[in-house]
């Protein structure tokens, strides 16, 4: 008997002990979260965000140079591997970046004022045709309810209104501060492009000097971080990359086909918010399908129907083709980053939330299994 209650007294103690275990966890967690509350308060006020952004200004272009240098790597690999000398390879690399690059401009450019015109043009009758729907909607409610929505009416269609005339105003003006971002960067550009083909050249080189930035005791554990780092962003961004070029050459056809205004920009947009998962596709169609039916009810029909149809594409058959290496985040890690995202940064900050979380898990697993801090990754034996 006494023999049992040990046994028993052992067993609720090592469940006080666990609990007491996550209880601290939690707390650690909360005490993180709380902390990084504050240093964002303080940053702001201080204004360090703005000071670090203007330093990054000046920087760029040897982020932007590696980031061109990280991603063409692969393909100088694969030549060097086929007895291709290493210049060449970076030559090669580098001429087929340019194309691309450069047949999208001269693709887009020549159209793309034209086309934000008749956007600009169209936006009255787009505003005009959904307050009409919505109008009609709130007649068939009233109808079917006793309570009076003229109040909520006015105020939605209101909001419509307003919603419209923004785009209107800052569309053109939008398009042209791109554009100019664009010409006045060009030495930026070209200077990130020579940055970019001398680290790519001596990829190799640069890669172990950041190494030998670290600890000899550490460096191994570092690759291991940088390679798993390496793996999971490469083959996401790069699979990204191939997968918007697919789909804005296939809504810009489409798009023309079917007879919509705009194809070129209209497709632009699809693409970016494309990036944005899970609601991203639906906004990029909200936007084609209202400028589809503005203009007619079979150019909205059938945009609808061809936007499904690529959608349908991407994400059964291409993206599991493409995107070999996947984020492993679960749905709502995923909608919760963009949320918080989008709050801090906008629209970007809903484009750059899934690879960023991502980052951030493989370094928290990874001290986690090294230094067993929370305990909440399973050790494999």
């Amino acid at each position: 008997m006494k023999e049992e209650n040990r046994k028993l007294n052992t067993r609720k103690l090592n469940q006080l002990v666990n609990l007491g275990n996550k209880i601290g966890n939690i707390l650690y967690i909360l005490f993180i979260i709380l902390l990084i509350y504050v240093l964002t308060l303080i940053f702001r006020e201080w204004k360090v965000l703005t000071f670090l952004g203007k330093i990054f200004a000046v920087i760029s272009p040897l982020f932007i140079g590696w980031f061109v240098a990280w991603l063409l790597n692969p393909i100088v690999k694969k030549l060097v591997e086929k007895n291709v000398k290493r210049g060449l390879a970076v030559i090669i690399a580098y001429l087929i970046l340019l194309l691309i690059v450069g047949g999208i401009i001269a693709f887009t450019l020549p159209s793309l004022g034209e086309q934000v015109s008749d956007i600009v043009s169209a936006i009255p009758k787009i505003t005009s045709d959904i307050k009409g729907w919505i109008d009609n909607i709130f007649v068939k409610l009233s109808n079917l309810s006793l309570e009076n929505l003229d109040a909520v009416k006015v105020s939605f269609l209101s909001k419509i209104e307003n919603f419209g005339s923004n785009i209107q105003t800052n569309l053109p003006e939008t398009a042209y501060n791109i554009l100019s971002s664009l010409v006045s960067g060009v030495g930026k550009i070209a200077i990130s492009l020579v940055l970019g083909f001398y680290i790519l050249y001596d990829f190799d080189k640069v890669s172990n000097g950041f190494i030998n930035l670290f600890p000899k005791k550490t460096r191994e554990e570092v690759v291991y971080l940088l390679d798993k780092l390496n793996d999971t962003l490469y083959g996401f961004i790069s699979g990204t990359l191939w997968l918007s070029l697919l789909l804005f050459i296939v809504s810009v056809i489409g798009f023309s086909i079917i007879g919509l205004n705009a194809p070129v920009l209209i497709s632009f947009i699809c693409v970016i918010t494309n990036l944005i998962p899970y609601i991203g596709p639906y906004m990029g169609a909200a936007v084609a399908a209202a400028i589809g039916f503005a203009e007619s009810p079979l150019v909205g029909v059938l945009t609808l129907v061809f936007i499904i149809i690529v959608q349908t594409i991407d994400g059964e058959v291409l993206n599991p083709l493409i995107m070999s290496k996947k984020m492993n985040l679960s749905p709502i890690t995923i909608i919760i980053s963009l949320l918080i995202f989008e709050y801090l940064f906008g629209i970007i900050g809903m484009v750059i939330a899934t690879p960023v979380v991502a980052v951030l898990k493989i370094i928290y697993v990874f001290f986690d299994e090294k230094f067993d801090f929370f305990g909440f990754i399973d050790k494999k034996e």
